[in-house]
This record gives structure tokens, sequence and C-alpha cells, in this order.
């Protein structure tokens, strides 16, 4: 495909081809190929029977000259979507292979569709946006998704109020959720603040209004809101590239390097890949400079704004550059901590929010490894 592409299988089941993938039909069939080979999606429709029998079917099609990988399990689903059932089944690679495969039966009425993904691990990680576009839009015939556009959103009330409430509990339980915190702000007006479940288990501390979290990747949001405060200030602008504001930066490819605007290291398309392994092993005794070490080590593996590739040391590195900007003779991660202070949390009134976890105990913040959260000095 040179673009992305809808198609619409023999049930009348929508879905998307990506750019880039090549496509295969014959009755009954789709075969999507990612461009890397020996990874592929199909999507096979069938009518009558049941799910396993639609699975099977799938997989005759697909392996017709070998057995169908060995099934760890199976297990139906909420419907959703327009789907009357759906029903997930989960597989083992053979010994030695990292693969991810897995099968999704889709029924509307007494038709059937199913997508069967048997991908190799590292293809997967770098196609992963593309096999959401795949997924996202596989909706059964005739079928609609509801928008919300030009609607107004109902006000909040007690009954609305008890019922997301509920939902959030209900939804912690079914989910082994230790604990979740949440507030709702209406109107400029604060309509709950509290928590659900505990703070540990096997302790009886329940989560409050006061219970710390770590941020996760909420992070990137606020650096890049730091980002477009020094922007606003006209200390940056999005476009400039960052190799002259900041002649550190490097990543392992010349030509890539040339290309990164302040605007691309918080937009995941660049090209490069995840590959933040080191940092999470590190845990909280990595440092900015270890992370731009890190970035002058890594090759693209795509082209330069063809997928959309999550990568934690590129976004950590839009914290640094703004560190870097605004107190150009300071120790980056410190920079980093007191710009968020400034541009970020007080203007936000987020006075417990830190990078510090000396600042709070271990009871109600333990250490975690890095992914959780974007940048910092000592504890990113």
């Amino acid at each position: 495909m040179s673009v992305d592409t809808p198609l619409k299988t023999s049930n009348g089941t929508g879905l998307v081809a990506p750019r880039g993938w090549l496509v295969r039909r014959t009755a009954g069939l789709i075969r999507l190929d990612a461009p890397e080979s020996g990874s592929s999606i199909l999507v096979s429709d069938t009518v009558g029977g049941d799910a396993d029998a639609a699975v099977a079917t799938a997989w005759s099609s697909y392996r017709p000259a070998a057995a169908a990988p060995a099934l760890k399990g199976a297990k139906d689903r909420p419907v959703r979507d327009g789907w009357d059932q759906v029903r997930v089944y989960s597989y083992r690679p053979a010994a030695g292979e990292e693969r991810t495969i897995w099968a999704r039966a889709l029924r509307k009425g007494d038709r059937w569709t199913v997508v069967l993904q048997d991908m190799a691990d590292d293809v997967l990680e770098k196609r992963d946006s593309q096999v959401e576009v795949i997924l996202n839009k596989l909706l059964p015939a005739g079928y609609a998704r509801e928008t919300f556009a030009g609607r107004t959103a109902h006000k909040i009330d007690a009954a609305r109020l008890a019922a997301l409430t509920d939902l959030i509990e209900t939804a912690r339980t079914d989910l082994d959720i230790p604990g979740v915190g949440f507030g709702l702000i209406q109107d400029d007006k604060i309509l709950f603040e509290g928590g659900f479940g505990l703070r540990e288990l096997g302790k009886p501390a329940p989560v409050d209004a006061d219970t710390a979290f770590m941020i996760g990747s909420n992070g990137k949001a606020l650096t890049t809101l730091m980002l477009a405060k020094l922007v606003e200030q006209e200390k940056i602008d999005w476009e400039t590239p960052v190799s002259s504001l900041w002649p550190a930066f490097r990543l392992g490819d010349a030509e890539a390097t040339a290309k990164v605007r302040v605007k691309h290291l918080v937009c995941a398309c660049t090209g490069l890949p995840r590959q933040d392994l080191p940092w999470i092993f590190q845990g909280d005794q990595a440092q900015a400079s270890t992370v731009l070490t890190w970035l002058s080590t890594m090759q693209p593996t795509s082209g330069f704004g063809d997928l959309y590739q999550y990568s934690n040391l590129l976004a950590a590195s839009g914290g640094y550059l703004g560190a870097h900007v605004r107190e150009p003779d300071r120790e980056l991660g410190a920079a980093y901590d007191a710009a968020m202070q400034a541009l970020v949390f007080d203007p936000l009134g987020m006075s417990r929010t830190t990078f510090d976890y000396d600042r709070l105990s271990q009871a109600t913040m333990p250490r975690r490894t890095p992914w959780t959260s974007m940048a910092a000095s000592r504890s990113p």
C-alpha cells in the first residue's frame, strides 16, 4: 500500500491496510504482511458455527500445512464497537522464538470475522502504531462509532458522580489494581477527591486524596507544557533545530540529528526506537548526562516522520533541552527540576509534586524504575 487504505472483508467488516504493508486477498481472507518479512495479520470471514470453529478455519487458511501454535488460553471479552460477541485467544510461540501470537473472534449476527496476529516482537514494537490502525478500524458492516463532536457534555450531578465512582471501583477490582486515586473538577469546583483500595497490598492504609503516586508518562505532557512556556516566552521556537540550541545533543545518525527540531523531541516521530532498557536497569542512578550518551548511540529504525515510535529517552531530552536553554550553566538534571517547578508546578498550584523521592516516605511513594517518569536529576 502506498497510503493507508480502507478495505472491506467479504462479510462487510471494515479495516485499514497501513502504508507500506503488502495486502493479499482471496475468498474470505485478507492477509496483511508487514514490510519486514515473517510478520503478518490475517483477517478471515466465516458464517455460522461458534468462535472456536471460526478461529480453527482462520488457522487452517493461514497455515494450511501446519497445526496452529499451542494455545495458552481463551476467554470472552466485553462486547464493544457493534459486535455481538468478542472472544480472544493467546498462543505460545515455538521454543526460542520471540513472537506475539493471538487471535480475536468477532461475531455480528451469525457472521464471524477472525483476526490472527503472528508477529516477531521486534517488528511489533516498531510497527505497533500501524497495528493499532488495523485493529481500531475493525468494525462490523454498517456500524459507525458514536461521535461527540458538536454535542454538549452533561453536567456531573450526584447520580452521574456515583455511577462514575462505582465504575472506577468495579474496574479496580476486576483488573486487580491495589489502589486508585481520583479527583474531579467541574466549573472550577472540586466535585470529588479521594481514593479506592489500598496503598499497599497486605497493609490496611487506604488510598485517599493525599496519597502520592508515580506520575508515569503523564510527565511527558507536563514537560511539553514546560517547553511551550519557553516558546511563549520566546526563548525557543518549535521549528528551531535542536543542535543549534544545544550542541551536546546528537543521535547515532548525523542526518537524523540535523533534522530534529524542538517539536520532534516530543512527537515520537523521528524514527528512533524505544530502546530504554539500559535506563530501566540503571534505575534511579541514571543521570541526565547518561541519557545523552545513550541517545548519541541510537540509530533510527524507520524513516524520519514515517512511523510513531515511542521513545522515553528522546522525550527526556526535550526536558533537558528546556532546562539547558533556561539555565545553560547549571547541571541538566537540577536545571530541569527548577524549570518544571517554576514554569509548571508552581503556576498550577502543584505544591506536593516533586522529583525528589526523599520528600515522600517509602510508604506513600515506593521507588520505581525510571520508565514511570520522564526526566529528573537524580530519580528519573
